[in-house]
């Protein structure tokens, strides 16, 4: 599937549009990642998090000429947009709730954007690290989706299913909210430190306990690839010697993704609701 060019329509995810001359440093004040050096087309990950370090959310984010455009999971679309206005004060900036006036067509494989080119040549081309192979998402309107889909299939792409871009996001070890992150969850808990914290910046919110975790201490569950015999089940208890050592977070087949005990080892071997699991990293 990975030589191949595919697309889906992912326009029920929340979308929001920042504008105002302050609203790179806006967002530098409560998000993990760095946004005043972002040039247009660039594009960053980051989290959201409590004053302990704890994940209230993360999202996805792209600059253009005059706005930051930021994209979730649906399930934050009624908190997040409310969480963030909180902080604004008198800052110069618009928080603009735009999920019911862009689509998001996601396109992943060989020659991504130049399928986003010729299909919706309009569009904002966000990429993304959310599914494991390269691709992007472009940014039309929702009227223009059907229309940009049937570009994408004109040019050879593919439509794949969730199903499929689960399977894909598993076998490629990436964290999901809802999944393997949430409200209990550290970064460093994820693995998402690495490209959507940024540990060299002033402060912002839960820095503090960050940059504990990162320069001081250890975090105790770490997320973990994992493979079987048969197929997994999300949900499905970890053991060791009938300890428990962690739990399958998403699941596909003989596939799963875990989040285990720092002491589970990659190559260790864990019972997985009975079935016995391999730690693949």
């Amino acid at each position: 599937m990975e030589r191949e060019l595919w697309f889906a329509d992912r326009s029920e995810r929340g979308k929001l549009r920042l504008v105002g001359e302050q609203r790179a440093w806006f967002l530098d004040q409560i998000l993990t990642q760095s946004f005043e050096d972002m040039a247009p087309g660039d594009s960053r990950d980051s989290a959201f998090l409590t004053a302990h370090g704890r994940m209230k959310a993360y999202m996805e984010i792209v600059a253009t000429e005059d706005a930051l455009l930021m994209h979730f999971e649906p399930e934050l679309r009624q908190s997040l947009p409310e969480e963030l206005g909180r902080y604004v004060f008198a800052t110069r900036v618009d928080i603009q709730d735009v999920t019911d006036d862009f689509g998001l067509v996601l396109v992943v494989g060989p020659g991504w954007r130049d399928a986003i080119a010729s299909a919706a040549p309009d569009a904002v081309v966000h990429p993304t690290v959310s599914i494991g192979p390269d691709g992007g998402y472009a940014w039309v309107p929702r009227s223009a989706v059907e229309a940009a889909a049937e570009g994408l299939e004109s040019v050879g792409a593919r439509r794949a299913s969730e199903q499929e871009l689960e399977e894909m996001r598993i076998a490629h070890g990436i964290p999901r909210w809802g999944r393997e992150m949430d409200d209990k969850t550290f970064p460093q808990e994820a693995g998402i430190d690495a490209h959507a914290v940024r540990f060299d910046k002033g402060c912002y919110l839960g820095q503090e306990a960050m940059a504990k975790i990162h320069f001081r201490g250890k975090v105790n569950r770490r997320l973990a690839r994992l493979t079987a015999p048969g197929p997994l089940a999300q949900g499905a208890e970890l053991k060791v010697d009938d300890v428990k050592v962690g739990s399958v977070t998403s699941a596909a087949g003989p596939n799963a993704l875990a989040l285990v005990r720092y002491t589970v080892a990659m190559g260790d071997e864990v019972d997985a609701g009975g079935i016995t699991a391999t730690v693949a990293s």
